[in-house]
């Protein structure tokens, strides 16, 4: 099973536990009986505080520290600058990390440790300090060592992100969250769905209050790493970055929630209950710090949403840059390429659209040619047929227009019979497209078409008549005539 760094907060136990008198030690009281003899060490960022002799009841002293002490300066400045990278804050140092050389020395400052065999470690983040119980830290692994601080570290993270308001379940589910995948941690959460088959999960209001975390840890620990995972995996670790610093500023964590996601703490609790089964069958192994699955961000590109995946991977690059995943950190970098490309081709193809709807066919056309190569460019299809409409139908708007320009110039004496029909034909073509304006235009040369031929109808009537008039006036001069003696010719 996964060993689960328990975390307490010493101040709720403090105020839950009894304690002796005690003298004023360099940690807070301890029993006169324990006084230690506490040594510095000094590293970039932390002083390391640790025992050099141990005076107990019985008066014999204990050597202890240095050599332990020397092993966490080795590595506890890397693992701070890995968290100032993933949280992109940093803390105020130097850090106090205490190293108490015996059980009993640190029950003083954690009573609860004495009941729970798990507890190791604790912070305290209203001094930032850790509190580390060496005889428990002693049969780990050196890389359950360094995620035992990694852990606690990451308590101060997000404690002063959230300005101390994050709830324990939350803290809990991003300290376990951060600590490096391997062997011993990196196990099947065979607790966590065995309590999900039995009904005694707890409700995230549950998880809100430190005694349900810290009463039944074997439920709420992986539980609280579950919900972790489910809004980092479904939703992006920066956006869950984004969750812990609203708590500085909402009243609650639903309000933060609500804030961060859009989506009430109900909805997301019901999501997350719907995606156990998907975490039980492997997406527990799905770590976004150290394993990042581009799955999601790849539907984004793959599906067209270019912009959202643009936003998404921006981010997505900056942490698999500070957490060196090179192989993904090249995918993901070909999928931004992607999504970029894909944003721009998004906007030619809305700018055709605009054209279009516009009336500025020659615009409409051009654009939308673009945004086919743009597109065609990245293998992607969705668009295409619409862009091949904006063509068509641009292409037709403009046919109409030059036919309208045309048929105007041919309205004239003797030509406009001809005109009518091109002027009719554009004229519905441009309605059927939309074009308000090329309509009215072309109702407008209708009827001055039709002006024109009332006028030549009435210029035909007048000369018309003026004809019949000289045909009339002629009979009459003939016939009045006086008539001419006719000479004849006569021939031999």
């Amino acid at each position: 099973m996964r060993q689960y760094f328990v975390t307490i907060l010493l101040a709720l136990l403090l105020s839950v536990f009894a304690t002796p008198v005690y003298a004023q030690g360099p940690f807070g009281p301890v029993p006169e009986e324990n006084l230690i003899d506490w040594r510095e060490l000094e590293t970039e960022k932390f002083i390391i505080v640790y025992a050099e002799s141990v005076e107990g009841p019985t008066g014999i002293g204990c050597a202890c520290g240095i050599e332990e002490a020397q092993v966490y300066a080795g590595f506890i400045d890397e693992v701070y600058d890995d968290l100032v990278d993933i949280f992109d804050i940093e803390l105020t140092t130097p850090i106090n990390l205490r190293l108490f050389p015996t059980e009993e020395s640190y029950y003083e400052v954690n009573p609860i440790a004495e009941r729970l065999t798990g507890v190791v470690a604790h912070a305290m983040n209203s001094r930032e300090e850790i509190a580390i119980a060496l005889p428990r830290t002693r049969p780990l692994t050196e890389e359950d060592i360094v995620n035992n601080l990694r852990h606690e570290l990451t308590h101060l993270f997000a404690s002063l992100l959230s300005d101390g308001n994050l709830t324990a379940g939350f803290q809990e589910g991003i300290a376990q969250y951060v600590e490096k995948p391997n062997e011993r941690s990196q196990t099947d959460p065979s607790l966590l769905q065995q309590a999900y088959d039995q009904g005694r999960l707890l409700t995230w209001d549950q998880l809100d209050s430190s005694a349900n975390v810290f009463g039944d840890p074997q439920v709420a620990y992986p539980q609280a790493l579950s919900i972790a995972a489910f809004l980092i995996d479904q939703y992006g670790f920066a956006k869950f970055i984004d969750f812990i610093a609203a708590n500085a500023e909402q009243p609650g964590y639903r309000s933060a929630l609500e804030a961060t996601y859009e989506k009430s703490a109900t909805e997301l609790e019901a999501e997350w209950l719907a995606y156990l089964p998907d975490y039980f069958a492997g997406r527990w192994q799905v770590n976004a710090i150290y394993e990042y699955d581009l799955s999601r961000v790849v539907n984004l590109v793959e599906n067209g949403a270019f912009s959202d995946a643009e936003m998404e991977l921006s981010e997505i690059t900056d942490l698999l840059h500070t957490t060196e995943q090179i192989e993904t950190l090249d995918r993901a970098e070909q999928l931004l390429s992607r999504a970029r490309q894909g944003k721009a081709a998004g906007l030619l193809a809305d700018e055709a659209r605009e054209a279009f709807q516009g009336a500025d066919y020659a615009r409409a056309i051009a654009k939308s040619n673009e945004a086919l190569a743009a597109y065609q460019s990245i293998d992607y299809r969705v668009r295409q047929a619409e862009l091949q409409v904006y063509i068509q139908r641009a292409e037709l708007g403009q046919q109409a227009l030059d036919q309208l320009t045309k048929a105007e110039a041919d309205i004239g004496p003797f030509s406009f019979f001809a005109a009518d029909q091109e002027i009719y034909e554009a004229t519905a073509m441009l309605q059927a497209l939309g074009n308000q304006a090329g309509q009215a235009r072309g109702l407008a040369l209708l009827e001055q078409s039709s002006r024109q031929q009332s006028l030549a109808g009435y210029g035909l009537l007048g000369l018309g008549g003026l004809v019949v008039a000289y045909n009339m006036g002629r009979r009459i001069w003939i016939y009045r005539r006086p008539a001419q003696p006719l000479e004849m010719e006569y021939t031999s």
